[in-house]
C-alpha cells in the first residue's frame, strides 16, 4: 500500500495534452461561478451551496479548497485546456479516507462535446494512482444516463443498486454508485 501525498499542489497540474487538472485560481471564480447556474450542473453535480458567485468562489479558493489541498481531505480542482489554460469544469476528490476517495465533476455547457468528461476522469485516475489511492467513487443521479455511460466508458463499473442518499446538497435523490479500482 503506497502513501498518500498530503499536498495535492505536490501532484499538480496533470495532463494529458488536451487537457490538464489544476489548482483553482482567482482568474477561475467568474467561470466557476456561472457553470453552477448551468441547468444540468444544478440539477446533477451535487453542489454543497445553493448559489455560488465569484466572490463567494475566489473565498472558497482561499479558504476551504486551499485548506483541504494542503492536508490532502479535498481537492477542488479545474479542468481546464491545456493550451490556453481557460476553464472548462470542475472535477472534486472528496471523502478521502484511507487509499479511496469519491469524485464528482461537471463541464461547463460550451465545453460538452469532445469526451471532456471522460478525459478529465481519466486524468482523475491518473492523480489518484499519483498520489497513492488504490480506488475512486462515483455516484450520479439514476435518471443521469449521460454520467453513468461517460464512468463506464471512463473505466468505472456500477456497484450495486440504485439507493436513496442525500448529496451534498442536501437533496434527497436516487443515486447509483460507482467505482474503478486503480
Amino acid at each position: 500500500m503506497s502513501k498518500l501525498i498530503a499536498d495535492f499542489r505536490q501532484a499538480l497540474p496533470i495532463s494529458d495534452g488536451f487537457l490538464s487538472l489544476r489548482v483553482m485560481q482567482n482568474k477561475d471564480a467568474i467561470p466557476y461561478a456561472n457553470g453552477t447556474h448551468d441547468p444540468l450542473v444544478k440539477r446533477f453535480a451535487h453542489l454543497p451551496l445553493d448559489e455560488y458567485t465569484p466572490d463567494i468562489v475566489q473565498n472558497l479558493i482561499h479558504s476551504a479548497i486551499e485548506d483541504g489541498l494542503v492536508n490532502g481531505t479535498l481537492a477542488v480542482l479545474t479542468i481546464s485546456n491545456q493550451s490556453t489554460g481557460d476553464f472548462i469544469g470542475s472535477l472534486v476528490f472528496f471523502n478521502i479516507v484511507d487509499n479511496e476517495a469519491e469524485i464528482g465533476y461537471w463541464v461547463a455547457p460550451e465545453h460538452r462535446g469532445n469526451k471532456v468528461s471522460i478525459k478529465a476522469l481519466m486524468l482523475a485516475k491518473q492523480l489518484a494512482k499519483k498520489i497513492g489511492l488504490t480506488r475512486l467513487y462515483a455516484r450520479t443521479v439514476f435518471d443521469n444516463v449521460p454520467s453513468q455511460k461517460t464512468l463506464i466508458n471512463a473505466g468505472f463499473v456500477q456497484i450495486g443498486a440504485a439507493y436513496q442518499d442525500k448529496n451534498p446538497s442536501g437533496t434527497e435523490t436516487l443515486n447509483l454508485s460507482f467505482s474503478a479500482v486503480l
